[in-house]
């Protein structure tokens, strides 16, 4: 942001005026520089440095019509109109001092030299006002009561192992700023020096980040106080202080989980290697490689979730069933399936479950398990690829590369990047496509619109007919012990429309 000419910010984040004196009237001022500090608040700095440089290049033109040949202070003046003794012309100082000329032209040579100086020694009010008191809010409370109630209040809506990480970090804070310390005296200074605090105890940039995306964040600490009335309603103060660098943005790529090749998906599904899997795992993975689900969508999929959309045998990643989440709004889609897992019987092990009353799709998957639905998953394909690739180059592989292979491979085909969005629910951020585009139908997504193909350009070259055998073993009824096996209400009353050939 630019500012006023004149204003300058020091390294501590106050603002200061700063003009230099013209040479011809250094001697009469008696210095070469005039500096004025303006506090920290940038929009009242702005208006006094605007109001400060015009006011002082009045005095000065005044000083030079006068032709002054010493600076004359207010006590000067004080003292020469004093000695006088009248009390018929009254003057009021800047300062609210009041003092009084003999007659007219006492009265004007007092005004003289107050247009040389007044405007020298006096800043205008907003120049020198102290920042804005913040506003009141509703109830005052300590940091560690408030810790307690913002884990509360989103306890029964944050997965086990995301409640952790944000009790850790709103924890690090209260041990930083004590647990008394009001929240509505929190400062942007206060968490400047609690991010300093973690890097200089050894914590990297996305341990960092992570903790301020947690306090600041939209669904955050400090959101959270200020919707409950214990933070003045504005700036956030946990928000924006840890960045990426652009090293530190390439390391993340770098070491990210890479994408699987070609080579590598076949050996992955090679029916000798596939063996390897549990049934229930097989239809995971599969999933993962034609769908680019994240592991949690797949693990808490319902046999309700499957089901034709405009014709179309697709499924829906929703949040409508029990235990069910999504990790953003754009999450929430439909993926039409791919016709090789409709070749491999998908449609046919679903409507199995269905018969023998399964609601759920992996039964294996606890929704409540720490890392999610997902956990299970995760763990299984990534037993398995450490077995099977233990002899790649390395890199970091596991269930998400699957959703990377997927991203790329749609990419290297041509899939506009919309489509490709809307098929593994991404969030656009061309504000412009996220709000004007609309929603692909089920057909589009998988056959493509306009020059865009589909999903169903998705070609890895898998020997089908090897791999189907393998997909018909019956899949382990094991369920977690708590609830959550059951479709929420909005998700039962979902059309069943038929899903298998001919039904």
């Amino acid at each position: 942001m630019a500012f006023p000419h004149y204003l300058t910010r020091t390294a501590s984040g106050r603002f200061v005026f700063r003009m230099r004196v013209p040479a011809d009237l250094r001697r009469t001022v008696g210095r070469a520089f005039i500096k004025r500090s303006l506090g920290h608040d940038l929009l009242t700095a702005r208006l006094a440095a605007l109001d400060l440089s015009a006011r002082y290049a009045d005095a000065f033109s005044a000083l030079r019509g006068h032709g002054m040949e010493k600076k004359i202070t207010v006590d000067e003046v004080l003292r020469s109109v004093a000695e006088n003794g009248a009390k018929r012309y009254e003057i009021t100082m800047p300062s609210g001092v009041r003092i009084q000329a003999q007659d007219a032209a006492d009265h004007a040579r007092a005004l003289e030299a107050l247009e040389a100086i007044g405007r020298m020694d006096y800043a205008p009010r907003a120049a020198v006002a102290e920042a804005p008191t913040p506003p009141p809010v509703a109830e005052t409370i300590a940091l560690a009561k408030a810790r307690d109630a913002w884990l509360k209040s989103i306890e029964a809506t944050t997965a086990a192992k995301t409640l952790t990480i944000k009790r850790a970090a709103i924890a690090a804070l209260v041990d930083y700023l004590g647990a008394s310390k009001p929240v509505h005296a929190i400062a942007r200074p206060d968490l400047a020096r609690f991010y300093q605090h973690l890097r200089d105890g050894g914590a990297a940039t996305p341990t960092i980040f992570n903790k301020q995306s947690y306090l600041g964040g939209a669904g955050g600490f400090f959101a959270w106080a200020m919707a409950s009335g214990y933070y003045p309603v504005g700036d956030n103060p946990a928000k924006g202080h840890i960045r990426y660098t652009t090293k530190e943005k390439r390391q993340r790529k770098k070491h990210g989980f890479k994408a699987f090749d070609l080579e590598q998906v076949r050996t992955l599904y090679a029916p000798e290697n596939f063996a390897r899997l549990s049934p229930g795992a097989r239809w995971a993975a599969l999933l993962g490689l034609y769908t680019g689900a994240r592991a949690s969508e797949v693990g808490q999929l319902l046999t309700v979730d499957v089901a034709a959309v405009d014709g179309v045998p697709a499924i829906r990643i929703t949040d409508d069933g029990e235990d069910q989440k999504l990790k953003t709004e754009a999450s929430n889609r439909v993926v039409p399936i791919h016709a090789d897992l409709q070749a491999l019987g998908f449609l046919d092990y679903v409507d199995g479950l269905r018969g023998r009353g399964d609601w759920r799709i992996f039964p294996q998957a606890s929704a409540t398990a720490k890392n999610g639905a997902g956990n299970w998953i995760s763990k299984a394909f990534g037993y398995y690829l450490g077995t099977t690739g233990k002899d790649w180059p390395e890199a970091k592989r596991g269930f998400h590369s699957l959703r990377k292979t997927v991203i790329q491979e749609l990419q290297g085909a041509g899939v506009s990047s919309e489509l490709r969005a809307q098929l593994v629910g991404h969030e656009l951020e061309d504000e412009h496509h996220a709000t004007y585009s609309r929603a692909f139908t089920a057909a589009e997504k998988l056959n493509g619109a306009g020059k865009s193909p589909g999903l169903s350009v998705l070609a890895y070259g898998l020997d089908l007919d090897a791999l189907r055998p393998l997909l018909t073993a019956a899949v382990s009824r094991r369920r977690a012990s708590t609830p959550g096996r059951k479709p929420a209400a909005s998700a039962a009353a979902r059309k069943r429309a038929p899903t298998s050939r001919g039904k």
